[in-house]
């Protein structure tokens, strides 16, 4: 009998995990992959080794990506800080909300893009957490533009609902149909904006291709104008193209991946230097595509960088 009672006990505890669907269990993978710094520099790297005309070719962008908890909404609101061609480093061009929630009806992951009401959420940049006090009130969206994100073995594909997206540009009608690919290292996505006639209006072939970013914290030194030694430390630098200039554009820093398309070259990241403001680097060194330490001794400066946990 006290068998018999343990084994219940124990059937009992299991219930809440047992009862989870797995797109519920998927969710959490997706907040985790999804949260973080994006950056397209390799692939804006690629199509100017290309030699792609500017028609075909994509724009700079980095994001930054940080979910937030709000008790009035299920699931997590994503606070998403957007930079332009000159990415963490440059200016920010705005800032967007976006509610992501369990759907277990569709068995996906519901994907709402949020507009403000008064104004726009520019307020929320370096402020991520402020979006736990947004209300049913402060927000609009169109429910026909939902993405609708679930899991295909080693990563997560968004779509929207086939011709439901209807919108305007210069005052015509206009569908849109929305794509994303998430997996751990990439995130590609996709907006085509077509004409009731189903010509495209806007949109490349090639959707847009991000990739994490891993920070870096960079120490040592450089000469000054009068030849005296200035130390550094602590210098945060991603490795997605992120440029620091250092001692008033004595010594600039660079990390990348280059990540090749074609030809017989291996991956590797890069530590680029630049000295007194130049635009050509004076120093490359490189090491295995994710090494956790890089570095270059040079006469006139040394760099070592370790990646951030």
């Amino acid at each position: 009998m006290r068998n018999i009672f343990v084994i219940l006990m124990f059937s009992l505890l299991a219930l809440p995990v047992s009862a989870q669907t797995e797109v519920e269990r998927d969710f959490d993978t997706f907040v985790r992959w999804f949260s973080g710094h994006w950056d397209n520099e390799i692939q804006i790297f690629n199509e100017d080794i290309q030699g792609l005309p500017d028609e075909m070719r994509h724009k700079r962008i980095h994001m930054e990506y940080e979910a937030v908890e709000n008790d009035n909404f299920p699931g997590v609101l994503f606070v998403i800080e957007n930079y332009g061609k000159d990415g963490l480093q440059g200016e920010l061009n705005y800032v967007s909300v976006h509610h992501f929630f369990v759907d277990i009806e569709r068995q996906a992951i519901t994907h709402e893009l949020w507009f403000k009401n008064d104004g726009d959420w520019s307020y929320l940049a370096g402020n991520a957490l402020a979006a736990a006090d947004i209300g049913p009130e402060d927000y609009r969206f169109n429910p026909q533009c939902t993405m609708y994100w679930k899991r295909e073995g080693s990563q997560f594909k968004g779509k929207t609902d086939p011709d439901a997206c209807v919108g305007g540009v210069d005052g015509k009608e206009t569908t849109v149909d929305a794509t994303g690919i998430l997996s751990p290292p990439d995130l590609w996505r996709s907006d085509l904006v077509y004409d009731m006639e189903g010509n495209r209006i806007r949109g490349l072939d090639i959707p847009e291709r991000f990739r994490k970013a891993r920070f870096y914290s960079c120490y040592g030194r450089h000469q000054d104008e009068n030849d005296g030694w200035v130390n550094f430390r602590d210098v945060k630098v991603h490795n997605q193209g992120d440029f620091v200039w250092l001692g008033d554009n004595a010594l600039g820093i660079q990390l990348r991946q280059i990540i090749w398309t074609s030809g017989f070259f291996n991956n590797a990241l890069a530590l680029q230097a630049y000295q007194n403001g130049n635009s050509k680097p004076t120093v490359n060194g490189h090491a295995a595509l994710n090494a956790k330490f890089i570095g270059l001794d040079h006469p006139e400066f040394v760099v070592n960088c370790e990646r951030s946990r």
